[in-house]
């Protein structure tokens, strides 16, 4: 038996008075019945629980109107599957003793293990109003509330709860969602004490376009409070894109630039301008977007990074790239990313023996393995003369699942292609 159902049947010194409707039974079955049930009571104290239950079980056949022992048989069906028979029981033990507050708790513990929300909502409803003490039952009635989309009926065991246990302020990141998921944003922007930030969560939990859409019209209501902000500009163009609404995400990206008051802010919206122009190919709108970014915060490293880098793929500006690199170096100077865009870079200018150098402090910080740097790796292994252990870097590669065009033709030939 488990160690939950076991912590269960501990709690049963929470009543075993009889009802008075029920038939008494004889002296000698109700002395029966308590010995077993005590006797169970032992066993389960020394961990024996099966032969806990036994003595459970001959103390409910000896006194049925035992509520106690209704209740540990319950337990016990309910840790073995046999949940329909668990609820008799414990109804039965609610009609021998209504005012316990165990026994009906249980009843919608059974209900939610068997996933009949309804049900146990109907239970736990009818234990708010039996024991309006309990703050547990808010709780888990909101818990409910939740799980079956009742949002506004959740918002208000939130604030019974909050009341209760003087937690209002906690609750708010909670009251939040509701709001959300409600339709209501601008009842969830005053829930939320950094709006912005909440946004970028919002969208790494967003598991669906359907949830996406739900953060975008956040984004539209923060907007609407603090225009000056660059965050829901940013994430709103971001699912735009995922949505393949390219026209709406550069627009919403031109509106952020014209009314964000941050430099640093700026800069970011142009970065993804230059990195939504790269996955169209259009190069030069890429490289205007990275030096407006600049303009804006010449310590950009990500944009100096994928500047230098994308430089270097097109033949162009390859000292102007390698002093943008080493910038980035100088502010990260152990991130494995920017050690092989530096690298890239002095293979490109021929310099073979140097990149090698560079690469192989790339891997050494490699926070993760990165099949684009195992690859590079072998391409300047294999411009060092070192064709063998080339060979075994662009296999590397091809296991981390590269993408390269190019890496399948030069483990086939066995050399150094352009892409």
């Amino acid at each position: 038996m488990s160690i939950l159902i076991a912590a269960i049947i501990l709690t049963v010194s929470c009543g075993v008075s009889r009802s008075s409707v029920t038939p008494s039974p004889s002296l000698y079955d109700s002395y029966a019945s308590r010995y077993f049930y005590h006797e169970g009571v032992k066993k389960a104290d020394a961990g024996q629980y099966d032969a806990a239950m036994d003595l459970m079980s001959y103390s409910l056949e000896t006194d049925t109107s035992s509520a106690a022992a209704c209740y540990n048989m319950a337990q016990y069906l309910l840790s073995t599957g046999e949940g329909e028979k668990s609820e008799k029981l414990l109804k039965r033990a609610i009609r021998l003793e209504p005012d316990n507050y165990w026994y009906q708790r249980l009843l919608a513990v059974n209900y939610s293990m068997r996933h009949k929300s309804q049900n146990a909502i109907g239970q736990l409803e009818k234990m708010v109003m039996q024991f309006p003490g309990r703050s547990d039952i808010l709780l888990e009635l909101a818990d409910l509330y939740e799980e079956t989309g009742q949002f506004s009926k959740e918002l208000r065991m939130l604030d019974r709860y909050g009341k209760m246990e003087d937690v209002e302020e906690q609750l708010k990141s909670r009251r939040f969602l509701c709001y959300l998921l409600m339709g209501e944003s601008d009842s969830a922007y005053y829930e939320a004490d950094r709006p912005e930030e909440m946004i970028e969560r919002l969208l790494q939990s967003a598991s669906s376009l359907s949830g996406a859409e739900i953060v975008l019209q956040f984004c539209r209501t923060v907007i609407s409070h603090d225009p000056d902000k660059y965050e829901p500009y940013y994430y709103a163009a971001i699912i735009h894109n995922l949505k393949n609404e390219t026209d709406k995400a550069m627009e919403t990206l031109g509106e952020g630039v014209a009314k964000v008051s941050g430099h640093d802010g700026i800069a970011q919206l142009y970065s993804l301008k230059g990195q939504f122009h790269h996955n169209l190919g259009m190069m030069k709108e890429t490289f205007a977007d990275y030096d407006s970014a600049l303009v804006h915060n010449p310590d950009e490293t990500g944009v100096l990074n994928n500047y230098a880098y994308f430089l270097s793929l097109e033949d162009r500006d390859l000292e102007k790239a390698l002093a943008m690199s080493a910038r980035t170096l100088e502010k990260d100077p152990l991130n494995a990313t920017y050690l092989d865009t530096y690298a890239w870079i002095l293979f490109r200018m021929h310099r073979y023996q140097e990149a090698l150098s560079w690469l192989e402090k790339a891997l050494r910080y490699l926070d993760e393995d990165n099949p684009e740097i195992y690859e590079h790796y072998g391409d300047a292994l294999y411009m060092c003369g070192e064709k063998e252990k080339a060979l075994e870097n662009w296999h590397r590669a091809v296991q981390l699942k590269s993408e390269s065009v190019t890496i399948d033709r030069k483990i086939r030939e066995e050399k150094y292609l352009e892409e």
